[in-house]
């Protein structure tokens, strides 16, 4: 009778514990798919990363436009700097010049000694032309023009940022000493460099040097209205005849000024080179505002170039660090997920057969 009860008992707690333990082993796999299910998802994380990589793009493409742009920038700084430079060499050059007008003034100069001043002045004009003609950088020249009949400065436009349809703009300004001359058939004379002849531009004949000056030719040279004759010695008309119009700093070669022989010419050249010294001094100033405006916007680009480089790194250290917390957190919870249904099957194939063996050892004892 105690065997049939034991036994009956032991085959209902059987049943018993085979129900608890597979309802704990079911809870135990649902707890453990819980945990490796809970935390970011993939879909999140791949959304992140494409928020992280949109926004590397954009700073990895700021950073390609600055630097671009700061290409151009700096050619801008080294334009403007070799103007600002050939002006500076300019006004000495006509400092000189002057020098050698007040030299002619002095009393006991003789008239010879006047004339050879007269050459050399026109020596030094004809040096600033070509620092004038030579100030350009990589093709474009803010204070003078490289062909000979152009009397008008380039300007130089560079944008203020990378796409941008706004533009600095560097204005230039020509500021050699030239003229021309105009007769009554309308056609056009230009003088050489040193101002020792005035030849026809455009001119067919390319031998022909044009109207050379000589020391005895008479010069009648209206300063007010620019008209100007040129005769020779012993001619009864004048063999050539016109109009001149300035350009630039305006200052003439020096036998419009009587070839420093007549004291009034003279005081008349020192009032032209002054008054040229004066727009050489003022347009040194704006240069070297527009060297230092320049100078700005290339300190800016350079500025941008950084904080995007920074803020793209940045980013890619932030999107590194996810990635890594990302594929720590999927091996914990994997982890988890591993162990969990381990000791669930653990417990609902061996322990639960322990359990049992320890009640029916007790049940017989009983």
């Amino acid at each position: 009778m105690d065997f049939f009860f034991n036994s009956t008992t032991l085959r209902l707690n059987q049943s018993l514990f085979n129900a608890v333990g597979s309802a704990a082993a079911a809870r135990t796999a649902r707890v453990a798919a819980i945990a490796r299910n809970s935390g970011p998802s993939a879909p999140n994380f791949n959304a992140d990363q494409s928020r992280l990589d949109a926004r590397a793009r954009e700073s990895t493409r700021q950073v390609e436009g600055f630097s671009k742009l700061k290409v151009r920038q700096q050619r801008a700084v080294k334009t403007v700097e070799k103007a600002t430079e050939r002006l500076t060499e300019m006004k000495n050059i006509l400092l000189e010049a002057r020098e050698l007008i007040t030299n002619a003034q002095k009393t006991g100069v003789t008239a010879e000694a006047q004339r050879d001043l007269a050459n050399s002045f026109d020596q030094k004009l004809g040096k600033l032309n070509l620092r004038a003609k030579g100030a350009g950088n990589f093709g474009v020249n803010l204070i003078g023009a490289s062909i000979r009949d152009i009397f008008e400065a380039n300007d130089l436009e560079v944008q203020i940022k990378p796409g941008s349809l706004v533009t600095t703009t560097y204005t230039g300004k020509f500021l050699g000493s030239d003229y021309v001359l105009t007769d009554g058939s309308g056609d056009t004379f230009l003088p050489n460099i040193f101002g020792s002849s005035l030849a026809q531009f455009p001119n067919a004949d390319p031998n022909d040097s044009g109207v050379l000056l000589k020391d005895d030719d008479t010069v009648v040279f209206d300063h007010d209205t620019g008209a100007l004759s040129i005769t020779r010695a012993g001619d009864g008309s004048p063999t050539l005849t016109g109009t001149v119009e300035r350009k630039g700093i305006g200052v003439l070669h020096s036998y419009f000024y009587g070839n420093f022989q007549d004291a009034t010419l003279r005081d008349k050249a020192l009032e032209e080179v002054d008054a040229a010294l004066g727009t050489l001094r003022v347009q040194i100033s704006l240069f070297e505002s527009k060297r230092t405006r320049a100078e700005v916007a290339v300190n800016f680009s350079q500025g941008q170039i950084d904080e995007n480089r920074d803020t793209a790194a940045g980013i890619q250290a932030q999107k590194e660090g996810a990635e890594r917390r990302f594929v720590l957190e999927e091996q914990k919870r994997q982890f988890l997920f591993e162990s969990a249904l381990q000791t669930a099957l653990s417990y609902n194939s061996q322990g639960l057969s322990v359990l049992l063996q320890d009640a029916a050892s007790f049940g017989f004892e009983a």
